[in-house]
């Protein structure tokens, strides 16, 4: 279509306007159909801008189209964690007192124990695929259980009944890898690798009607180094734009050295005669567990999320005493666990 054909027709129809009130619609048709063909067909001059009234087909922004939504690098996550937990622990008996000339062979014994745990985790993420983990926890256990003492006079040993209280402290440091494949999925998994520092503190005293305070004392100094291994898998069984629930399983694997700086005290000898003894261990074990995850995103951005995880944790360790003939120990720590979280995305 020429541009005199139509300034031509333009003109016949705003002629007869008066006639055909409803003609409007197809001037403006046309007006419009018009407009489009001539910036398109407009002649653009060599080295010059583009022509008066239109834009460069480069860089000109559509304002149709969103604009596209950047997506986040960097992670921030803290949470905290309880478990409350029951099973069984080990500990040595007459160590010491076999170094200070005071007893027969040694032994370990072992104790049902009630404990309580409450950790902290800090994590930050750069692309959100390797974290970096930083835990601490504080355990308090609380245990009975019998200590076999030699009866000096020759008779049968005794099973002296007895409280352990036990405090432990949990440093550990993980690098954990997500999978970016799956970020968007309906299942999410991760492999972490990491170091732990353990120092526990154990503290024994007999319960029996020989002394108000006891008959027999144990003080017992721990230290651990573990290297750890484990993964994660959860698949949301829900999902919607804010909410997710999920199936979460866990599962660690450790293997460590530890050191025990044992010393154990009776009523009738004097504490300067007592000789505390050194024991080395090589321990190992396995932790897992299984929770329903649950988490939510606020604001209207959705760069903050709360998350709440709910279950069941077990925790399975196999302590050596090779160096002594005794063989190998195991403990046994389970219970309810609870871990509740907050993340931000930037």
């Amino acid at each position: 279509m020429t541009t005199g054909f139509a300034i031509r027709q333009r003109q016949w129809c705003v002629a007869r306007l008066g006639y055909f009130p409803s003609s409007l619609c197809l001037v403006a048709s046309l007006l419009s159909s018009e407009a489009l063909p001539a910036q398109a067909q407009a002649p653009q001059q060599p080295g010059g801008g583009p022509a008066p009234g239109t834009q460069a087909s480069k860089g000109a922004p559509d304002l149709f189209e969103p604009p596209p939504v950047k997506p986040t690098q960097n992670e921030i996550s803290v949470s905290g964690d309880y478990l409350f937990g029951q099973g069984t622990v080990t500990f040595p008996e007459l160590f010491s007192l076999q170094n200070s000339g005071r007893g027969s062979s040694p032994d370990v014994g072992i104790a049902e124990r009630k404990s309580d745990y409450i950790g902290t985790t800090i994590s930050y993420s750069f692309g959100q695929a390797w974290y970096l983990d930083l835990s601490y926890a504080r355990g308090h256990s609380s245990a009975t259980g019998p200590i076999r003492f030699p009866n000096l006079i020759g008779a049968p040993p005794l099973d002296l009944a007895t409280t352990f209280t036990i405090n432990d402290d949990w440093y550990q440091a993980y690098v954990r890898y997500t999978f970016p494949a799956l970020r968007f999925t309906r299942l999410s998994a991760y492999l972490r690798a990491g170091v732990s520092f353990v120092q526990a503190d154990l503290r024994a005293t007999n319960t029996g009607p020989e002394s108000p305070d006891g008959f027999y004392k144990q003080t017992d100094r721990t230290e651990d180094i573990l290297g750890n291994v484990g993964f994660g898998l959860v698949y949301f069984v829900y999902r919607s734009n804010r909410a997710k629930l999920g199936l979460q399983l866990e599962g660690e694997g450790f293997y460590g050295h530890r050191s025990q700086d044992s010393r154990e005290d009776l009523d009738t000898v004097d504490p300067s005669r007592i000789v505390n003894a050194r024991i080395d261990n090589d321990l190992y074990g396995g932790l897992g567990r299984s929770t329903v995850r649950f988490e939510y995103a606020l604001g209207r951005r959705g760069v903050f999320k709360l998350t709440a995880d709910a279950g069941m944790e077990v925790k399975y360790t196999r302590i050596q005493y090779s160096d002594f003939g005794i063989g190998t120990r195991d403990e046994l720590l389970w219970g309810p666990y609870a871990k509740i979280g907050l993340k931000y995305s930037f």
